[in-house]
C-alpha cells in the first residue's frame, strides 16, 4: 500500500504530500491519500492523477482518518437550546462521525435536515421519566418496550442519565441488562437515587453491569475530586474501569467547561445534581440564590444562540437568559481540573492499550468542540505520540462503534479524512465519503447520513435521509471477548 511511486488510472481526488498518520496499517509518514467513489483507493509516496483528478495539497498538514466523536449532543427530547446547531459545531472542529449521545431520533433527523452538516451521526435515546419513558423507576416490561421503541425509530440504544433523572440501582441495573438482551447500545451518565454523579456512582458500576456490557459517559466528570483529591479520583476510576476491562467503553473529554442545567425547584433549590456539585465545588450554596451569584461572578455561564452558533454568556445576561427560561437554562460551569484530563488522556495499561478508550468532545451543540486541538497540545508537549493521538480520535472509536470501515486509511475504507494543521493543532479540513464537509474551520455541506441498526431501517429510509446500517455485534461494547492483546491489535478489518 505504501511505497514508491504509483500510478493508478482512476483516482476521483487525491491529498498530496501531508503527513498521513493511520496506526492501524503502521504508517506515519509523508504520503498521498488516493480516494475513488468514496473510498480509500490508495496511499502511497507519490500517485500520479490523471487531468479529471481532483488535487488537493495537504503540504506541513496531518492527515489523519476522520475523528469520531463518541460523546456529543446534537439532538434533545426538549430542552432551552436548539442542539441542532451542534451539527455545524461539531463538524467545524474536524469531527466526520459522532454518537449523539442522549437524544431523541426523531429530532435528530429534522436537525439534520434543518442544520446538518455532512457528518454520519448515530442517535441514544435519553431516558426521561414521563417524557421518554412513562415511569420514574420504569419496571422490566415498560424498559423492555422502550428499548424496544427507541430501536424501531432510528435510535441505536439508550442513555441513563443519572445526574439528572436517576434511577434506583434495580431499574439502573434492569435498564442495562434489557439494553444487552436486546443488543441496544447503553450509555450511563453515572448515578442513581442512591449515590451521585462522582466517584460515588462510578463504585456502583461493577455491580450495575454485572456480566454485562456498559459505555461509561465521560470518566473526567467523576474525577473532578468532589469525594477525593482529583488524582486519587483518577486511581480510582481506573481500577474499576479494569476490573470490568472487555465488558466497559468509555471516553473523557478536554474541556474544561462542563454543561448542565439551572433548574431550581418551587423552594429555590437547585434540582440537579451535576448543578450542584459545580456549585459546591466553589462554596457556592445550592439554591437560587447561589446560582444567580455564580453567574454574575462569572464562574457560571449560559448558553445562548447567535449567528447559528451556541455561545457562553456570563454575568448579568447569563443571569437574565436563566431567568427568563424560569431557571430551566442550559449552563456551563469550569469544573473539569487540567490533571485529571491529561492522566485520563494518556494513562495506559501494562500491554500498551489506553485505560480510557476514546478522547471525546461531549460537546456538539455546546462550545466545547476540542478534541483535536487539546489531542494535539499533548502531542506538542511530548504526552501522547502522533499515532497514539489518532488511536484516541478514531481508530478506537472506530472499534467501539463497530465502524470497520472507519478509522484507518486501508484501501476499501470510507474516505473519512480529517486533516490537521500541526502548528495551530487544529483541523482545517474534513472529508465524509471522499467530500469536502468542512474547510478553514468553515462548513461546507448541509444534511448527513443517520447510522442506524437493522431495526431502525424503516424509520432511517422513511426520514428520506441518506442512512448506513450498523452491526453492533461488531463494536468492542457487544464483540467477542477478547483478550488485551487481541482487542489492541491495530490491523484493519475492511467489510
Amino acid at each position: 500500500m505504501c511505497g514508491v511511486k504509483t500510478t493508478l488510472a482512476s483516482f476521483d481526488l487525491i491529498v498530496r504530500g501531508g503527513r498521513v498518520v493511520d496506526p492501524a496499517n503502521g504508517v506515519d509518514a509523508v504520503r498521498d491519500v488516493g480516494v475513488r467513489l468514496g473510498r480509500i483507493e490508495a496511499v502511497s509516496e507519490r500517485l500520479d492523477a490523471p487531468r479529471t483528478t481532483l488535487v488537493m495539497d495537504a503540504s506541513g498538514r496531518v492527515i489523519m482518518p476522520g475523528h469520531i466523536d463518541t460523546h456529543a449532543h446534537l439532538s434533545s427530547p426538549g430542552g432551552n437550546v436548539d442542539r441542532a446547531f451542534g451539527h455545524v459545531m461539531l463538524a467545524e472542529s474536524g469531527t466526520t462521525t459522532a454518537l449523539d449521545l442522549g437524544g431523541e431520533p426523531a429530532n435528530l433527523a429534522a436537525g439534520m435536515k434543518a442544520r446538518g452538516a455532512g457528518m454520519n451521526v448515530a442517535c441514544l435515546l435519553q431516558l426521561v421519566p414521563h417524557k421518554t419513558v412513562p415511569e420514574d423507576d420504569p419496571r422490566p416490561a415498560v424498559i423492555r418496550d422502550t428499548v424496544s421503541s427507541a430501536m424501531n425509530r432510528g435510535a441505536i440504544g439508550v442513555k441513563l442519565i443519572g445526574g439528572y433523572h436517576p434511577f434506583t440501582p434495580e431499574a439502573t441495573a434492569d435498564t442495562i441488562s434489557e439494553a444487552n438482551a436486546q443488543q441496544a447500545w447503553v450509555a450511563f451518565h453515572v448515578g442513581t437515587k442512591d449515590t451521585g454523579s462522582d466517584l460515588t456512582g462510578l463504585r456502583e458500576v461493577p455491580a450495575l453491569v454485572g456480566g454485562g456490557r456498559l459505555h461509561v459517559a465521560h470518566i473526567n466528570s467523576y474525577t473532578r475530586g468532589m469525594v477525593l483529591p482529583p488524582d486519587e479520583e483518577c486511581r480510582e476510576a481506573f481500577l474499576i474501569l479494569e476490573s470490568k476491562r472487555g465488558q466497559l467503553v468509555s471516553e473523557a473529554y478536554l474541556a474544561q467547561a462542563n454543561g448542565t442545567n439551572g433548574k431550581c425547584d418551587e423552594d429555590g433549590n437547585v434540582i440537579y445534581n451535576v448543578a450542584q456539585n459545580c456549585l459546591k465545588a466553589r462554596g457556592y450554596p445550592t439554591t437560587d440564590k447561589g446560582m444567580r451569584q455564580a453567574l454574575i461572578d462569572g464562574y457560571g455561564s449560559a448558553l445562548v444562540e447567535r449567528g447559528g452558533r451556541i455561545v457562553l454568556v456570563t454575568g448579568e445576561e447569563a443571569v437574565r437568559v436563566w431567568q427568563a427560561a424560569k431557571t430551566d437554562a442550559s449552563l456551563s460551569f469550569p469544573v473539569n481540573p487540567a490533571p485529571s484530563a491529561f492522566t485520563l488522556a494518556t494513562e495506559k495499561y501494562a500491554d500498551g492499550e489506553f485505560r480510557v478508550d476514546a478522547i471525546s468532545t461531549d460537546g456538539g451543540s455546546l462550545p466545547r468542540n476540542v478534541a483535536i486541538e487539546r489531542t494535539m497540545a499533548l502531542v506538542a508537549f511530548g504526552a501522547l505520540s502522533w499515532p497514539d493521538a489518532v488511536k484516541k480520535l478514531s481508530w478506537n472509536p472506530s472499534r467501539m462503534l463497530g465502524l470497520l470501515n472507519k478509522g484507518h486509511f486501508t484501501p476499501g475504507a470510507d474516505a473519512d479524512i480529517t486533516i490537521v494543521d500541526p502548528g495551530t493543532g487544529r483541523a482545517t479540513m474534513s472529508l465524509v465519503s471522499g467530500k469536502v464537509i468542512m474547510k478553514d474551520g468553515r462548513t461546507a455541506a448541509d444534511g448527513g447520513t443517520w447510522l442506524v441498526t437493522g431495526q431502525g431501517e424503516a424509520a432511517a429510509k422513511a426520514s428520506g435521509l441518506p442512512y448506513q446500517v450498523m452491526d453492533l455485534s461488531k463494536s468492542w461494547l457487544y464483540g467477542k471477548p477478547l483478550s488485551p492483546n487481541e482487542r489492541g491489535r491495530v490491523r484493519a478489518e475492511v467489510t
